[in-house]
């Protein structure tokens, strides 16, 4: 795709381009009829720093998805969040905010809380007001904030796609949220279901994974 998920207006830093894509977007306002589709003439361009994918130095490596694990994924996400959480303390203390949070768990609870939907859900929520759908939610939102905070931390430069792949390719995390997938769009619970259609992954993973057991 030509402009990356998260970035309409192309490559930060780029103001001139930025600018050229809004002025595009303005016109479309002048036509006499609606509603339009249209096409940008050119690609974003590509930022510097997601050119300079050799310098990014990832110091925790996990290797595979351990579905074969003989502790099970459940003891594997754990060990995860375990490696990962001194990075994250680290992003923390040099940006001075986080967005994990919303769910009030803590890793290691959120990580248990989501990994229960894939054997027997809870019948009743954790928090007033809210639905087992709707904390499952927050708990994948807190659970991915968590990875890719503490992974940005680690020396060097690592450009949005580099991110996305070693998260979905390498992570217990990417593994739960796909065998969690299927499951959110069979219930009944409509956070679960909006879940599955809208956010817990990307198209583009769903069309390309391969079940190891078929």
């Amino acid at each position: 795709m030509p402009f990356e998920l998260g970035r309409p207006f192309g490559s930060p830093g780029d103001p001139a381009f930025q600018t050229r894509v809004l002025r595009a977007a303005l016109e479309l306002l002048e036509a006499d009829a609606g509603p339009i589709i249209a096409d940008f003439p050119d690609d974003a361009p590509v930022a510097a720093t997601d050119e300079e994918l050799e310098g990014w130095a990832c110091p925790v490596s996990f290797g595979a998805p351990a579905d074969e694990d003989d502790d099970g994924i459940g003891a594997v996400l754990q060990r995860e969040i375990g490696h990962l959480a001194p990075w994250y303390d680290l992003a923390v203390e040099r940006r001075g905010r986080t967005t994990v949070g919303v769910s009030g768990f803590e890793m290691e609870e959120a990580a248990d809380y989501v990994l229960s939907f894939l054997d027997e859900p809870p019948e009743s929520s954790p928090r007033e007001g809210l639905t087992p759908g709707d904390v499952l939610k927050l708990a994948c939102d807190d659970l991915k904030a968590f990875y890719f905070e503490a992974i940005t931390a680690q020396p060097g430069a690592a450009g949005r796609q580099e991110l996305e792949d070693w998260f979905w390719n390498e992570t217990s995390l990417a593994k739960v949220f796909m065998e969690l997938h299927p499951i959110c769009l069979a219930s009944d619970d409509h956070s679960m279901r909006g879940m599955g259609l809208h956010t817990l992954v990307p198209r583009i993973q769903t069309e390309s994974f391969v079940d190891p057991d078929m």
